[in-house]
């Protein structure tokens, strides 16, 4: 089974407004197309509420330089040794370069 999407600081903060507006769980699951047990969970937690860890390798870029890439590779037919010199990306000659 995939894990659950977790919930947003505004998604848990939804969740007790409408509560507190009396609406029932059902109604608040509908409305915010989340499991009825996932509302409950908000409702019976005894701490606040706070996103798990997630498990796995941390990333090796950012957002822009994400970007970046994909501009390149998209505007252009470019090798990875060239996109690897043109954004100064370190990683990416470890990754790739030495695999070539």
């Amino acid at each position: 089974m995939p894990k659950a999407s977790q919930l947003s600081n505004e998604e848990v903060s939804e969740i007790l407004h409408l509560k507190l507006l009396g609406k029932t769980v059902k109604e608040i699951s509908k409305l915010l197309n989340r499991s009825k047990s996932m509302i409950y969970r908000v409702f019976t937690r005894k701490t606040p509420y706070e996103p798990k860890p997630r498990s796995g390798r941390p990333r090796a870029t950012d957002i822009l330089s994400d970007r970046r890439i994909q501009r390149m590779v998209s505007s252009q037919k470019m090798s990875v040794r060239e996109i690897t010199r043109a954004s100064r990306l370190n990683y990416l000659r470890t990754l790739f370069i030495d695999e070539l």
